[in-house]
C-alpha cells in the first residue's frame, strides 16, 4: 500500500496563492484562514459590508458579513467586548478600528478574528482619568484650549468616545506589529496623533517649521511607494507628512481649494500612483418618520427625525508640483467623474461607479 503523501501549501509560490485566494468566496476564505496562517494572510476578498447582527439568536458578540459581490450573508463570532457595543472609526487592510464602551481603540480583524489593542484614550495628550467618576460612572477628565490648562471637561467613557474620535487609518495590516503605524485625527479642532502597534501613548503631532499649525486634519492617505503619509486639510490643501524620523516633518504640496463652505471631502491613491481627491455633497433632510433608536444610544443622536444624505459625489485626479516649484493653486486639473447619487439608495450608486474605475485604490 502506498502512503499517502501530504502537500505542504505554505511552500507554494505567493503568485499562485493569490491566484487561489481571488477565485474563492468569503465563507472559503474564513475556513482558509482557519486551517493556514499564510492563506489568511493572502486573503482579499471583494469588500464586504460588517453590522452587529440582531437576530432573536444572536448575542452581542455576533457580526454579519454581507458581500455586496456575491449577495451572500454569514454571521462571526468576534472577540470581546461586545462588537455590538462598538463604534467603528476607521478600515483598511481588511481591518476594522472600533472603539469600546471604556473609549479604548482595537483594530479587528473580522474575516480571522485577530485583535490587537491601540493606545489607550488617557495615552492621548490630553485625557487623563477622573478619580471621581461622574454620577457614579467611570470617567475622564478632558482638557482644551478654551477652559484654560487647569479646567478640564469632564466626560463619561460613553460621552468621550463620540467626541473625541473622528478617523483612524493604518498604514498596513497590525499583523505587522511595529511595522504598522496608526494615524488617529482626533478632537479638538482636527489634531493628529501617531502610534505604532504595541506602542503605550499617542504622539501627538505639533506644529514646527515644516508642520501646519491650527490642526484642521480631516483625511489621510498612506502611500506604500514612498513611505510618506498624504493629509488633507480642512481648507483642502494636502500635505505629505513623514513620521519615520525622530519628529514629524511636512511639506505642503496643494494650495487650499475649497469649493463651498465646510467641504466633505477624501484622497485615495489609485493603483497606478495617482491621487485622487473625493469631493462628496451632503445636505441634511428630514424625515417623515424618526429613525428608531435604543435608549441607551439615544445620547449619540442628535435629531431622529434628521438624515444626512449625499447626493452627488465628485472625483479629481491631484496634479503634485515637484520640491521647489511653484505650488497648484488648487486639486481640479482634471475632473475624473460626476456623478448624482440619485434617491433609492443613498450614495450607494456613486461608490459604485467610482469603484469601477478606481479598484483597489
Amino acid at each position: 500500500m502506498e502512503t499517502a503523501v501530504s502537500r505542504d501549501w505554505s511552500g507554494l509560490h505567493e503568485e499562485l496563492i493569490l491566484i487561489v485566494m481571488w477565485a474563492l468566496g468569503i465563507p472559503d476564505l474564513l475556513r482558509a484562514g482557519a486551517v493556514c496562517a499564510s492563506s489568511a494572510a493572502f486573503a482579499s476578498p471583494s469588500p464586504c459590508l460588517l453590522y452587529s447582527s440582531a437576530g432573536a439568536d444572536d448575542d452581542d458578540d455576533t457580526a454579519t458579513i454581507y458581500s455586496p459581490a456575491t449577495g451572500a450573508a454569514f454571521k462571526v463570532r468576534l472577540p470581546p467586548p461586545a462588537f455590538r457595543g462598538r463604534h467603528v472609526v476607521g478600515t483598511a487592510h481588511g481591518w476594522v478600528v472600533t472603539d469600546d464602551e471604556a473609549s479604548n481603540l482595537q483594530a479587528l480583524n473580522p474575516l480571522t478574528g485577530a485583535q490587537v489593542d491601540l493606545p489607550l484614550v488617557t495615552g492621548l495628550h490630553h485625557v487623563e482619568p477622573c478619580p471621581d467618576g461622574r454620577h457614579g460612572r467611570p470617567a475622564y477628565n478632558l482638557y482644551e484650549k478654551e477652559l484654560g490648562p487647569d479646567t478640564p471637561s469632564v466626560c463619561t467613557a460613553r460621552e468621550l468616545r463620540v467626541f473625541i474620535y473622528h478617523r483612524v487609518f493604518l498604514s498596513c495590516s497590525p499583523s505587522a506589529g511595529a511595522g504598522c503605524v496608526v494615524l488617529l485625527m482626533h478632537k479638538q479642532r482636527g489634531e493628529m496623533s501617531y502610534a505604532r502597534i504595541g506602542d503605550g501613548r499617542w504622539a501627538l503631532i505639533t506644529a514646527n517649521e515644516t508642520v501646519p499649525s491650527g490642526g484642521g486634519y480631516g483625511c489621510a492617505a498612506y502611500n506604500d511607494n514612498d513611505g510618506m503619509w498624504y493629509v488633507l486639510i480642512s481648507n483642502c490643501s494636502i500635505y505629505s507628512f513623514d513620521l519615520n524620523g525622530p519628529s514629524p516633518t511636512a511639506r505642503k504640496i496643494i494650495q487650499k481649494g475649497i469649493l463651498w463652505d465646510d467641504p466633505t471631502s477624501y484622497i485615495v491613491f489609485s493603483p497606478w500612483g495617482d491621487i485622487l481627491h473625493i469631493w462628496r455633497y451632503v445636505e441634511l433632510r428630514t424625515l417623515t418618520n424618526p429613525i428608531w433608536v435604543p435608549a441607551e444610544h439615544a445620547h449619540e443622536v442628535w435629531d431622529p427625525c434628521s438624515e444626512s444624505y449625499t447626493y452627488e459625489m465628485k472625483l479629481y485626479k491631484v496634479d503634485v508640483a515637484p520640491p521647489g516649484r511653484p505650488l497648484p493653486s488648487s486639486t481640479y486639473s482634471t475632473k475624473l467623474r460626476r456623478h448624482p447619487t440619485g434617491e433609492r439608495l443613498p450614495g450607494s450608486e456613486a461608490h459604485a461607479d467610482w469603484d469601477q474605475d478606481c479598484r483597489g485604490a
